[in-house]
């Protein structure tokens, strides 16, 4: 380990990493969407306990003189492992010399955003694709009227059928709620939410209901992904799409990270003294190419470790 270090020769810059910490780009939710357990090892196992005996009751009585009865639950394991996730950009003579000395710190900050926004970008494409497959929940299905008839479809029943299923295959009562942005426009332009959420003395004529009112009304928070990618090849014209796509995530996760809580997914983080998270590296000046360099990286894998806690509603803006 040391000697990777030592290969490296870096500089944790910590003006820049802080700024870093504070910066989140827009539509963005993937650092959000589950806890992040730091893992001693980059590779390891994590422990799966036993719902059915979680969940049963206990004889607690115990007889005079007698010793407590002993409880007991089986578990099993599985695994993670974190791969290495990094980019870095150029900081050029040309560039530094160019700009006048009060923006030279502005222009380094740019840099190290456009290495965040790609990095960022790479692991909202990376979860997405994770969540979108049905294998990867506990139930999924997709909706019996499009989400894009206003008046006709009922996407607060989806969604009720969505947590129940949940909470009555599990006991747990989902406790989050991950809307694409398409999904999120259409279903808060829907009369009957916007009736039940927004203005409910009024039939069809309120306004569009906030976050905050689809929480208090779902008893649930409330995650918008509005993140867009290009998957045009390079030089090609552009080619947008929106990389939550049309469907809805309902699920259970806990607020704080444990190894040890039940959750539909955990992010896996790699994080020791002198491995990359996500603080602001500098490379050392290169008088041949005249630049130096930022690099931000990290080590993570993210598991989703108890699929039955995860509803997926798919492709609202199309009919069964």
């Amino acid at each position: 380990m040391s000697g990777y270090q030592q290969g490296r020769a870096v500089h944790i810059d910590h003006h820049l990493s802080n700024m870093a910490v504070n910066y989140r780009p827009a539509g963005f939710i993937a650092d959000r969407v589950f806890p992040v357990v730091q893992v001693p090892k980059q590779s390891d196992t994590y422990v799966v306990f036993e719902q059915a005996d979680l969940f049963r009751r206990e004889n607690t009585r115990r007889s005079r003189g007698g010793e407590a009865n002993k409880i007991e639950s089986r578990v099993s394991s599985a695994s993670f492992f974190c791969r290495n996730y990094a980019l870095k950009a150029d900081v050029t003579l040309e560039d530094r010399s160019n700009a006048d000395p009060v923006f030279i710190q502005q222009f380094e900050e740019g840099r190290v955003m456009r290495v965040q926004d790609a990095l960022f970008l790479d692991w909202e494409v990376r979860l997405a694709e994770k969540l979108r497959d049905p294998a990867n929940v506990g139930s999924s299905a997709a909706v019996g009227s499009a989400w894009t008839d206003h008046a006709n479809s009922d996407p607060l029943g989806d969604l009720w059928t969505a947590i129940d299923n949940v909470e009555l295959a599990t006991g747990y009562r989902p406790n989050r709620v991950l809307f694409s942005g398409t999904a999120w426009r259409h279903f808060r332009r829907n009369s009957k939410v916007i009736d039940k959420a927004g203005n409910p003395g009024v039939s069809g004529g309120g306004l569009y209901p906030t976050t905050r009112q689809v929480e208090d009304l779902l008893e649930a928070n409330v995650l918008v992904g509005n993140a867009w990618q290009n998957n045009a090849q390079e030089a090609q014209p552009l080619n947008l799409e929106q990389v939550w796509r049309d469907h809805v995530l309902v699920y259970y996760a806990p607020d704080q990270p444990s190894m040890e809580t039940p959750s539909f997914g955990y992010y896996f983080r790699w994080a020791v003294p002198g491995l990359p998270n996500m603080q602001v590296e500098r490379h050392p000046y290169d008088s041949r190419r005249h630049c130096s360099e930022v690099e931000i990286g990290y080590y993570q894998d993210e598991v989703m470790t108890s699929r039955p806690l995860g509803f997926l509603v798919s492709n609202v803006t199309s009919s069964t």
